[in-house]
């Protein structure tokens, strides 16, 4: 029986390091004096630092605050970033307390100072001080299970092999291993898990997962960590402005459309499977908490402006407009009432506001519901400065930049956690006495603990970034230290650092660079449009390339292609600068080519040209002269753009790799570059003023969020792209490979993207069986997902062969990639391991066991391929896996599971284990089974994969089988698990 939610923790804390200082636990005696210690205590505080380093405690902690404020201001800055450049030199255990301990002391701009010293040298710490690795030892047997723990199966062995349950620092093995922090082997060397998290600096970061333990198996039954998180918060904020910041936890993630998991996941019931679209189908409960005055009463649409009715004159005759209002909900801008509409049933009018990114702002009705509430009381028992201190002098943060220096999977993720953690440093920092900002910072604490130690378990790790994320929103929604003009400044920043060619231009303010935030990529697309067309009085405007442009803007640039409401010339041309399906890879020269050509046909007294680019896809730089795309284009445009011939619209979706592979901001950017002062640029830099002002989005929350990422992260974006886009790419060389001119198959498009086509034979209905693999309505997600339903190249003959599967690549590990998509692919085609890519077509809907058989047979066959012997047994698992989602019965995969359990497979994914151990146990309970020797020694194998809470239902039906079973070896064993399992209470999986 699981464990029950235990009881809700207060904000207030006392942290693994400060309990061993207050309990002696720390031999102060062995505190020897550091060069930057001789620096501190040379001066004016040498009594006092010298007290605090023998004897570290808030008096003496005081003592040293104190004799800082008798110090100049100048002086006091140097001496606490002295402080943190010692500091930073003590084992993690000491550094950490000792931080929090001065942290906690320090007031204005020292305590600003502090921080910002503490973030910077551990950013600038040499690379020397990281501890050496050890040689890679010799393979080894996996041992069996007698002797270890593994998983989340907290269930004791009869013997730990001669180990002690404990280990000279008090380390629980059952509660370090129910982390699942060793999954690389089919079962897990304790021994050698001992020896690695010893190297690690901070050893006391296993007090600090028992913490993060106990919480995650506090979550009992479908709840997940979201949900637990809201459910905890909610008392404390009812009835203040905070009460929509605890509700919006786990609604950021746009939704999968799988089940999602309990455990670390993100649940709530508004949250939308895409933000533009379908987040109208969740609207009701916030619509009956947001009525004013009757609005918005029944027909009634929200949108997310009061100048939306200018837009839909690009989709709708003027005598539909006319009849038509418009009413804020609040005030003079932002969310407002459109009625009306149904006096026109005929005409699609979501479809319509979908195309032109008018659907309202998620975050902004969320803050809406909160208006006219008070503020939360101040709380001066929390100190979330002190809290931010010792998170990032922490050991588990020192192993989260140790890992994002290295060249592993979670590399770039664990950058990005680690630059937007030390952004919170920056300016006037997190609200100091704030309850749920200390809160989320010890929420943040517990999940960073959980992702350093999954370094080899990425998906586990990846669940705990996307809730992270949730408490980043929090800690900066509250501060609320961002503004308008920090968005602009930021923006403006990040675009000359990605296209430095205009830099100069700008800087001598020849060319004017104005950003605004926009409720998404849709709507900044629509509003460029608008504008470009309504500075020329909506006369013309042209569809440059049919294959590139997005086929969520295919109704209204349609419309305007055909005349229906403009009529079609040369003077607008949309374009992007990569697209979202991926047939035709785009030339930035060529774009610049085509626009100059554009050019050369105005005439004096003509309009700016117009060139409105989507720029949601920027990929990381591959060229040998390291340029970006941007740059290319920007650098070859930018001479007419200073001499006002030209006005270059760049639009951006934020719930794209803007927000950093987690799908956490649904907003978007409109940036416009033209000749300062050029009056004939005069109205539609206006127009885009007056849009930013009706959209109101600089006030609330969501301002502060995409400030902060940009801000702090955005070189983050570029590495993630390039991470997720080397997935992409092996996925369509190695697992997937197809005949690139025949566009039936897909596309093999994959140049810095991470995304990639097929088109299989009712290609949906196969993707929904991959049940390892997301299925999300978008992309940029840690973890690789797919979305059906994709148009692909324009004029396809038949209408069946117009649609696509799109597969979204993560930050898995390649074997991960191979386990979900090398059968799958090489199935599809009849492709055999080794074999060169042939152009058959499989109906897989009708797999046969023979057809698995045939290629599992000529991957043991296959040789001299170095990817096939890296990964023989990831393939393997690929098509094991394949037969048990797609053959009917699925008790023909039985042999191949078996068969795939007689040996370890120590390189294969954990997640893929779990899953083939799964459906191997449920086959094995069926009636009329025969528990044979070896099925029952790859149960055994089998059992000890998965953990507690799934494996006990499987052990209740396996122990009646079992006794009519041999008093073999394998029987015996097999036994013995399921008696410990059915004796013991069950944690939750991650």
């Amino acid at each position: 029986m699981r464990n029950q939610r235990q009881g809700t923790r207060g904000n207030k804390r006392t942290t693994t390091a400060q309990k061993r200082y207050r309990s002696g636990g720390t031999d102060t005696s062995s505190f020897t004096l550091t060069k930057h210690d001789v620096s501190v205590a040379s001066g004016p505080l040498q009594k006092d630092w010298q007290a605090f380093v023998a004897k570290p405690d808030d008096a003496t902690a005081e003592a040293v605050a104190k004799a800082l404020e008798k110090l100049s201001p100048r002086l006091a800055l140097a001496s606490v970033q002295s402080i943190a450049e010692t500091l930073a030199e003590r084992p993690a255990l000491e550094r950490s307390a000792m931080s929090r301990l001065i942290a906690s002391r320090l007031s204005g701009d020292a305590a600003r100072g502090f921080l910002k010293a503490s973030a910077a040298v551990r950013l600038t710490r040499p690379a020397t001080e990281t501890p050496k690795t050890p040689e890679k030892p010799e393979e080894q047997p996996a041992p069996q299970h007698e002797d270890l723990l593994h998983g989340l199966d907290l269930l004791p062995p009869k013997t730990l092999g001669g180990l002690p349950a404990k280990t000279s620092h008090g380390r629980d093995r059952q509660q370090i291993e129910a982390l699942d922090l060793a999954s690389d082997k089919i079962t897990a060397d304790l021994a050698g898990f001992e020896q690695r998290t010893d190297e690690v600096r901070d050893i006391s970061a296993m007090g600090h997962l028992t913490e993060a333990l106990q919480l995650i198996n506090s979550l009992g039954g479908t709840a997940g960590y979201s949900e637990q998180r809201r459910a905890d918060l909610a008392s404390k904020v009812k009835g203040t402005t905070q009460e929509h910041l605890v509700e919006q936890i786990g609604f950021r993630a746009a939704k999968t459309q799988r089940t999602d998991k309990s455990g670390l996941s993100p649940q709530n019931q508004l949250a939308a499977s895409y933000w533009r679209t379908n987040f109208r189908d969740n609207l009701g409960d916030l619509l009956q908490r947001l009525q004013k005055n009757g609005k918005p009463g029944p027909g009634d649409l929200l949108v997310n402006s009061p100048r939306v009715l200018r837009k839909l004159e690009m989709m709708v005759g003027p005598e539909v407009v006319a009849g038509l209002t418009i009413e804020p909900l609040a005030g003079t801008s932002g969310i407002s009432v459109l009625s009306g509409t149904g006096n026109h049933p005929s005409i699609d009018w979501n479809s319509i506001l979908q195309e032109l990114g008018a659907t309202p702002s998620a975050y902004q009705l969320y803050e809406l519901m909160d208006a006219g509430k008070a503020p939360p009381p101040t709380d001066y028992t929390v100190d979330t400065r002190a809290d931010l201190a010792e998170l990032i002098t922490s050991g588990p943060f020192s192993r989260l930049q140790e890992i994002a220096r290295g060249k592993s999977e979670l590399a770039p993720v664990c950058a990005m956690i680690e630059h937007l953690v030390l952004g919170l440093t920056d300016e006037l920092g997190p609200s100091r006495y704030d309850a749920l900002t200390a809160n989320a910072l010890n929420s943040l604490s517990w999940l960073l603990g959980i992702v350093v130690q999954n370094e080899r378990n990425p998906s586990v790790a990846m669940r705990a970034v996307d809730l992270m994320m949730d408490e980043l929103g929090i800690v900066v929604a509250v501060a609320k230290n961002y503004t308008r003009t920090d968005y602009q400044d930021t923006m403006r920043q990040v675009l000359l650092e990605r296209a430095p060619g205009i830099a100069p231009l700008v800087d001598k303010e020849q060319v004017q660079l104005n950003s605004h935030l926009m409720t998404s990529g849709m709507d900044a697309l629509g509003t460029a449009l608008s504008i470009a067309l309504s500075s020329r009085d909506h006369d013309q405007v042209k569809r440059p390339t049919a294959d590139i442009d997005y086929f969520e803007t295919g109704l209204l640039l349609s419309k305007l292609k055909k005349g229906q409401v403009v009529r079609p010339r040369n003077d607008v041309l949309v374009a992007a600068l990569n697209p979202s399906t991926p047939f035709d890879a785009p030339s930035a020269d060529k774009l610049v080519a085509d626009v100059r050509e554009e050019l050369k046909t105005r005439k004096k007294g003509d309009p700016p040209f117009a060139l409105i680019l989507d720029t949601t896809i920027e990929v990381a730089p591959r060229s040998p002269d390291g340029r970006t795309q941007l740059d290319v284009v920007l650098d070859g445009l930018k001479d007419a753009v200073a001499a006002g011939t030209l006005e270059v619209f760049c639009c951006k979706s934020f719930q794209k790799y803007a927000s950093f592979g987690t799908g956490k901001v649904a907003a978007g950017d409109l940036t416009l570059l033209s000749k300062k002062g050029n009056l004939a640029s005069a109205s539609a830099r206006a127009e885009t003023l007056l849009q930013d002002r009706a959209l109101d989005l600089a006030r609330g929350d969501e301002l502060q969020f995409v400030v902060h990422m940009f801000k702090h992260g955005h070189r983050d974006e570029l590495a993630l792209i390039r991470s997720a886009a080397g997935n992409a790419e092996f996925v369509d060389g190695f697992c997937w490979p197809i005949n690139g001119e025949d566009r039936k198959q897909g596309s093999t498009y994959v140049d810095g993207i991470p995304l990639l086509l097929r088109a299989p034979i009712k290609a949906d209905d196969l993707f929904k069986k991959l049940v390892t693999i997301d299925q999300r309505d978008s992309f940029s997600f840690l973890r690789t997902s797919y979305v059906g339903g994709i148009p692909g190249p324009y004029g396809a003959d038949k209408p069946e062969e117009k649609w696509y599967v799109r597969i979204n690549t993560g930050h898995e590990p390649k074997q991960a990639m191979v386990e979900n998509f090398y059968a799958f692919g090489h199935l599809e085609s009849d492709t055999l391991p080794g074999e060169k890519r042939s152009d058959g077509k499989v109906d897989l809907d009708r797999l046969d066991i023979a057809m698995v058989r045939k290629h599992l047979k000529a991957l043991d066959l296959a040789q001299g391929d170095p990817d096939i012997a890296r990964y023989r047994n990831s393939i393997r698992a690929s098509y094991c896996a394949f037969a048990a989602q797609n053959l009917r019965p699925k008790t023909k995969a039985l042999p191949e599971l078996r068969d795939f359990f007689a040996t370890p497979a120590p390189d294969v994914t954990i997640e893929t284990q779990r899953y083939l151990a799964g459906e191997l146990l449920s086959l094995a309970v069926m009636p009329g089974t025969i528990l044979d020797r070896p099925l029952l020694a790859a149960l055994a194998r089998a059992a000890v994969l998965l953990p507690a809470w799934e494996f006990e239902p499987i052990a209740e039906k396996l122990n009646g089988k079992l006794k009519q079973a041999d008093k073999s070896p394998e029987a015996m064993k097999l036994r013995a698990i399921v008696d410990r399992a059915l004796e013991q209470p069950a944690p939750l999986v991650l």
